[in-house]
């Protein structure tokens, strides 16, 4: 009689905080200006014209709320994938992105709840070792009124600038200063039909206003056969000194 041979088996093992620590490389910014920058641009993708955000360091939350699409239910599984690429920017499903998978290196807990059509859910996930980001379905927790996409991020650090209104408005105009730039609307109206609006603890990030016949040059790169520019942009000079981060050229 023959016996089957028995075999060993084996395991494979992924190293999670190591592959998100590469990922945190990548980026030249801080971690949690890269987190705060990549939630937002999740949130502009999926179509959002409001975008909340609350910092409340007694907490220890940094809340972001947004009006976009929202996610089905397996959108909302399919992103808790740490090893899966990155959606392509545009594909509008909002928050798949790299900021969440960031933020369970600096968070206890990141709460996620969206609401699309008849689909309303929520999930909680954290980093438990170095190997280990657990993740489960839990109640919603009512962040999202309508439609869209909210996540809560409960930090490790109390002193995380994440719960710095300071720090979110200065990092939300440096990444993202045409969107409060007049001067770009016309070339940005074809991927955002309205204005985006922008509040942090309650206080809306206002929208420039520039005199443009004051040492103001427009700028544009065209493509040969193509009517819109490429690229815009201009070259300001002022009588007094700028702040240092509006010096040179960005």
């Amino acid at each position: 009689m023959l016996q089957a041979k028995r075999y060993p088996m084996g395991e494979t093992r992924v190293d999670l905080q190591h592959l998100l620590e590469d990922l945190r490389d990548a980026y030249p910014g801080s971690l949690e200006e890269t987190i705060l920058t990549e939630i937002l641009a999740n949130s502009l993708d999926s179509g959002a014209t409001s975008i909340t955000i609350t910092a409340d360091p007694a907490q220890g939350t940094l809340t972001v709320v947004d009006n976009g699409s929202g996610m089905q239910r397996r959108d909302l599984a399919r992103y808790h994938d740490v090893a899966a690429s990155t959606k392509a920017r545009g594909e509008g499903i909002g928050f798949a992105g790299v900021g969440i998978k960031l933020g369970l290196l600096v968070c206890q807990e990141v709460v996620t709840e969206t609401r699309r059509g008849k689909t309303h859910v929520a999930s909680a996930w954290h980093l438990a070792s170095r190997h280990r980001a657990p993740w489960k379905w839990v109640p919603p927790p009512g962040l999202v009124t309508e439609r869209g996409t909210a996540v809560r991020l409960t930090l490790r650090n109390p002193l995380s600038p994440l719960l710095d209104p300071g720090f979110i408005e200065q990092t939300v105009h440096r990444h993202y200063q045409p969107l409060f730039d007049p001067l770009f609307d016309e070339m940005l109206r074809p991927a955002y039909a309205q204005d985006i609006a922008v509040d942090v603890n309650g206080h809306r990030l206002e929208r420039q206003t520039r005199n443009t016949d004051a040492g103001l040059a427009r700028l544009e790169v065209r493509f040969l056969r193509k009517r819109k520019p490429a690229a815009l942009g201009y070259l300001l000079r002022e009588d007094h000194l700028l702040p240092e981060d509006q010096r040179g050229f960005a």
